[in-house]
């Protein structure tokens, strides 16, 4: 265990039912409220509209930008930003799943750095971003207690985290209920990404007792319910809703300081070809992952899943539920696409280019 420390998370984060018109007072002293947030998202899950109750309470200006799709894209970042800007915003609200909330951090500081280029997002910027508020919709990323942003880049079908100390949230609100209404899909496969997290922060060469305790409670808290979601009869409790939303936090602040491993690039590569969400496309190679790693699993990550690993494995494969496969060249393509991403050398296991290609081909190969 390492027992070396560089922690840095200031995100105030407040949890629990009614949490946010609880807490209208952290609104007092803004004057344009931007929300940014997806189609439907927002609408759908009531969080919107008790944003929209607060912004006429406190008799501030509200302007909702709902133009995010899931992957959210770098030019649709810098349109937001303008929007932002042009609004004379003071306040930026990601609103939604990991994409909004990323987008939100890209927009705020777009709308504070008017002159920045889209691509010159990721070397620096001169003003500080706006503030930034998060109210998650999904159980999943984590972002709302993190700095990172993961955007796709134009064009390209490939994807570049931005981070920076400004796009902390300054306070973020998780309310369950706000992930009442997400379909089945949607939770399982947000909820397959808070594991991965956990896991991926746990078996990470950055990992530390303090990042290793949030990882093990949030495997505490979702790995369970994954064993129900695997049987989609089972039915999604109150109660489930909110260890998933509990564990998917733990999972944010732990790879906050630990970032993530190998399973995510090589998810991506099946988001932008097969339209895969997300958590499902992480969770291809989660087993993989695992298996890789044997020798690195402690006593104390082995009981925080409740269950054997084989079962682990066996149920996240489920969930995936991943069945097309590639032919060498395109595998070879996905490869060249990853190789050089960061998370690779994060995973307490260094692993070749060759290597790379060998889990593709078992995980996804003819």
């Amino acid at each position: 265990m390492n027992y070396e420390l560089k922690f840095h998370m200031p995100a105030e984060i407040i949890f629990g039912r009614g949490c946010l018109l609880a807490n209208m007072q952290k609104f007092g002293g803004y004057k344009k409220i931007f929300a940014v947030t997806s189609r439907s998202a927002g609408k759908r899950s009531g969080a919107l509209d008790d944003l929209r109750k607060i912004s006429e309470d406190i008799k501030a200006e509200f302007f909702v930008f709902d133009k995010v799709m899931e992957n959210p894209t770098l030019s649709i970042c810098h349109e937001g930003g303008r929007a932002a800007s042009d609004f004379g915003a003071d306040l930026v609200v990601g609103v939604g799943g990991g994409s909004p909330m990323d987008a939100a951090k890209a927009v705020a500081c777009f709308a504070s750095n008017r002159e920045m280029a889209p691509e010159t997002l990721f070397e620096g910027h001169k003003n500080p971003s706006l503030p930034i508020f998060a109210i998650p919709t999904t159980a999943g990323t984590g972002s709302e207690a993190n700095d990172y942003a993961v955007l796709s880049l134009d064009g390209k079908d490939i994807k570049k985290t931005f981070t920076h100390a400004d796009s902390y949230a300054k306070t973020a609100f998780l309310d369950p209920a706000y992930t009442f209404s997400l379909p089945y899909a949607a939770t399982a496969s947000t909820a397959l990404d808070a594991l991965c997290h956990c896991v991926e922060s746990c078996l990470s060469a950055k990992s530390t007792a303090f990042s290793d305790s949030y990882a093990r409670l949030g495997i505490k808290a979702v790995y369970p319910n994954l064993e129900k979601l695997a049987d989609p009869g089972y039915g999604i409790s109150c109660e489930m809703r909110e260890q998933l939303m509990f564990g998917a936090l733990c999972g944010g602040i732990a790879i906050n300081s630990t970032g993530t491993c190998f399973p995510h690039p090589m998810g991506y590569n099946l988001t932008f070809a097969e339209n895969l969400p997300h958590g499902k496309a992480c969770a291809v190679f989660f087993g993989e992952f695992l298996e890789m790693h044997e020798e690195f699993m402690t006593s104390e990550i082995r009981e925080s899943f409740g269950a054997p690993i084989k079962k682990v494995k066996e149920t996240v494969k489920a969930l995936a539920g991943y069945q097309n496969k590639f032919d060498d060249e395109t595998l070879k393509f996905f490869v060249s696409k990853v190789k050089s991403a960061k998370n690779f050398q994060n995973s307490k296991k260094k692993i070749s280019e060759e290597e790379i290609f060998e889990i593709y081909k078992r995980c996804v190969g003819k």
